[in-house]
């Protein structure tokens, strides 16, 4: 080993202490943090430089899923319901999709290009393709047309990651299915890198990370959710890069100390999936494997095809119950999948010597069975993310 090469390996290894300096600056300077959010910086930057590092061994010649929004590296308001599988391509290659589908609620296909809420996506549900008896399928995600109609789909210009979402209405009782992708012309074999381009790599992957955070802890948030009157409900949307046929309703919370919110919805006729589930600042899901951060109808206590639930600091005992303790604010968002636009849930805030005129007897929970849902909660994740 050379000087220069030391010398150029240290510097980029500076280059790298310095981006995330530069990054815990930028999370703490956004705006009054209550103390929960404060608590999950340092696993949320953690989890990044985590995330960043499958993605720079990452090759779009050789794809290779990943659980993409994995606990310990998740953002952008996901779901606990989906399993999120991500392969880094480009739309200088043509990619097979194959396998075997699993049981859940609903599975969906798409490949990206662009970043998030600006991203232009080809997306298919996996209801619209040919599909063999035993679950077996191939897709194709190419330049020019391969294997069966309904199977293929044109890669659009600038395509950078291909996703499978599979979502669970069930934890018990759906299954995963079982996700390949190939790159059906990866070219020559890879060679070593030098020095000089394993740093160029590095750098570019020091771009990358600094744009990702910077989009979903400041940007986003404050183009998109800080811009939402707190405690209002907005009509369904569904953003460009969301999964095929879902529909959304961010909220924006706070509450004080002796203030809980009571969300209402109707469960949309024929509706395959519903959910809701809380985020924070850093747009990351809250402990979902160990607290009850996420309701699905599975989950859910339903009453004459209506759904109440209580989002609070504390635990009142209610069964439909959104665990938000450690925060006075954030994101709450209620997913449904459905071909048309449902109807808005509703949101009131009240009082907490309130709650027994909105929840009765039926509506609660012991101790133990708060328990035994959390024990659910943690087998289910623990099967999930087992490759």
């Amino acid at each position: 080993m050379t000087d220069h090469s030391s010398s150029a390996i240290r510097a980029a290894w500076g280059r790298f202490r310095e981006l995330h300096d530069e990054l815990l600056d930028l999370a703490l300077g956004q705006g009054d943090l209550d103390d929960g959010t404060v608590a999950a910086l340092l696993g949320h930057m953690v989890g990044h430089i985590q995330y960043m590092g499958l993605q720079l061994r990452s090759d779009p010649a050789h794809p290779t899923l990943i659980n993409a929004q994995y606990s310990p590296w998740n953002w952008g308001h996901s779901n606990p319901d989906t399993l999120y599988l991500s392969a880094r391509i480009n739309d200088a290659h043509d990619y097979r999709v194959y396998g075997r589908l699993g049981s859940a609620a609903q599975t969906t296909f798409g490949v990206y290009a662009g970043k998030d809420d600006q991203a232009h996506a080809v997306k298919a549900l996996a209801d619209d393709l040919v599909v063999e008896p035993d679950g077996s399928f191939e897709i194709f995600f190419s330049r020019e047309k391969m294997g069966k109609a309904a199977n293929w789909f044109q890669l659009p210009p600038g395509a950078d990651s291909f996703c499978c979402y599979q979502t669970f209405g069930d934890w018990d009782a759906q299954l995963k299915g079982a996700i390949r992708i190939e790159c059906l012309n990866p070219g020559t074999p890879a060679g070593p890198n030098s020095v000089e381009q394993s740093v160029a790599s590095f750098d570019a992957h020091l771009t990358a990370s600094r744009d990702l955070f910077t989009m979903w802890v400041k940007d986003i948030p404050a183009r998109v959710f800080g811009s939402l009157p707190k405690n209002f409900v907005i009509a369904p949307m569904q953003p460009p890069s969301a999964m095929a046929g879902a529909w959304f309703v961010p909220i924006a919370w706070e509450l004080r100390d002796d203030e809980a919110a009571v969300i209402e919805y109707e469960v949309p006729p024929g509706a395959p999936y519903v959910g809701i589930c809380l985020t924070n600042a850093w747009s990351e899901m809250i402990d979902i494997e160990t607290r009850q951060t996420s309701l699905n109808l599975g989950q859910s206590v339903v009453d004459d095809g209506r759904v109440r639930i209580l989002l609070s600091t504390n635990d009142f005992g209610v069964q439909n119950w959104l665990d938000a303790r450690g925060y006075r604010s954030g994101i709450v968002t209620w997913r449904a999948s459905t071909p048309e636009q449902p109807a808005a849930p509703a949101l009131t805030v009240i009082k907490t010597n309130e709650i027994g005129d909105h929840f009765d007897a039926k509506q609660r929970v012991t101790e133990a069975e708060r328990a035994a849902a959390i024990g659910s909660r943690l087998r289910h994740f623990a099967a999930r993310n087992t490759p």
